[in-house]
């Protein structure tokens, strides 16, 4: 890292900052857009792996198949009230040979929801939390080159916030004995908050110091519809959630201070935006394909494609890529006991590092996901017990105005309890 690199970066944010706030919103909440996957919803269904769009017969299948709600056996509420969510990204000799490592560990209620019959409809609510970190990093490199004009001390403080929660109702109908039509609208509420603070001194006596505070809030409507059927031994699954244009509202406070070689006198940049404006910020369209079959009452395999369409942003977030992800689930047991388990991908909907730009400030990493657990089931509640953990490699360029590429090595970690009253 030259001095020359950090006064560029320093001069760079000033210029957006003074063109306006959107790339800088950008900056810094874009990974908070980037994975459909981050967490598992519902017992049965997150212990499956996520595929679930061809069962979807409990309120949490809400979320993956409005539809197969038809074949729920009773009306029933469900509860998942214990998720402990751990995150954790290194990012590989991003000073000098020395790692940044962000990390976060929260605890909170996941998911609530609720089927209500009335043949041939059946009614449903849902209330999720789909991502819930405070992400931190605190790093302090001491003695990184004692060269003229190189860094000699690097720190780099980031503090963030994350939350992405869906509030909906569903409507299904029977048609048949075998089919089922289904709708939801979810109203959502994805917010962060983040600041970034990093101080570089150099041999020689420049001083750089650059604090950056940013609150962004997204809020809008999302739609589901879904088909399923459900066979003797074999059921299939459908569903698409519709893209869509979402509000934007933003915050942005920018301090920096230079001190340069050759004056006593700092250079002292501080900028703020309190802007409310509505971005075409688009959600892309998603579609899930499911297939189950369960030859037997002991033995059920699950298998989910989900496939979201490419999207081209114009308001300063990465363009979304057509991306594919694939979920296989198994459950075997008798009635009162199973034991569950899945495999499953998280692709990231962001393109990969350009290694012809630099100061990306972007992060890519497609995870692999595993899950597993034990189910107790009786006439009145059913309980779900697992753990889904998620492993993550991608490339990153996490220095801003540098053109260096990380190497990023992830995991999240989830511990699920979940309880099914049946109301009869």
């Amino acid at each position: 890292m030259r001095h020359g690199a950090w006064i560029g970066w320093t001069q760079s944010w000033s210029v957006v900052l003074l063109l306006g706030t959107g790339e800088v919103r950008a900056d810094l909440a874009k990974q908070h857009l980037a994975y459909e996957r981050l967490i598992l919803p519902g017992g049965r269904a997150a212990l499956m792996g996520g595929a679930y769009t061809a069962l979807s017969s409990d309120p949490s299948g809400i979320l993956y198949n409005p539809a197969g709600s038809v074949f729920s056996q009773e009306s029933e509420i469900s509860l998942n009230t214990w998720s402990q969510f751990r995150s954790q990204a290194v990012y590989r000799e991003a000073v000098r040979g020395r790692d940044f490592e962000e990390n976060s560990n929260t605890r909170f209620g996941g998911f609530t929801g609720g089927l209500f019959q009335r043949k041939p409809f059946t009614l449903g609510y849902v209330i999720t939390t789909l991502d819930k970190r405070d992400i931190n990093q605190d790093d302090y490199f001491f003695d990184l080159s004692n060269a003229e004009g190189e860094v000699r001390n690097f720190t780099r403080i980031h503090q963030e916030s994350n939350s992405y929660d869906l509030f909906g109702g569903s409507l299904a109908v029977a048609i048949g004995k075998s089919w089922g039509l289904g709708a939801v609208v979810f109203f959502y509420d994805r917010s962060i908050e983040a600041m970034d603070y990093q101080q570089v001194e150099y041999n020689g006596g420049q001083v750089l110091v650059q604090e950056t505070k940013i609150k962004v809030g997204n809020q809008g409507f999302l739609g589901t519809l879904g088909l399923s059927y459900r066979g003797p031994e074999l059921s299939l699954g459908l569903s698409v959630k519709a893209g869509h244009s979402v509000t934007n509202r933003g915050l942005v406070n920018l301090n920096s201070v230079t001190h340069p070689y050759d004056s006593a006198v700092p250079t002292v940049v501080s900028l703020s935006s309190n802007q409310h404006d509505e971005d075409e910020e688009l959600i892309p369209t998603n579609s899930r394909l499911g297939l189950a079959w369960y030859p037997n009452s002991f033995f059920l395999l699950s298998l989910d494609v989900h496939y979201s369409s490419p999207l081209r942003s114009y308001n300063g977030t990465p363009d979304r890529e057509e991306t594919w992800n694939a979920a296989l689930g198994l459950e075997i047991g008798w009635s009162a006991f199973k034991v569950l388990g899945g495999i499953f991908t998280n692709h990231s909907l962001f393109p990969d590092i350009d290694e012809e730009q630099n100061g990306q400030q972007l992060v890519h990493l497609d995870y692999l996901g595993t899950s597993g657990g034990l189910a107790f089931l009786n006439k009145s509640f059913d309980i779900y017990l697992g753990y889904v953990q998620q492993r993550g490699q991608g490339r990153s360029q996490i220095i801003a105005d540098s053109d260096e590429i990380q190497d990023v090595d992830a995991i999240l970690e989830n511990y699920v309890a979940s309880w099914n009253f049946k109301l009869r």
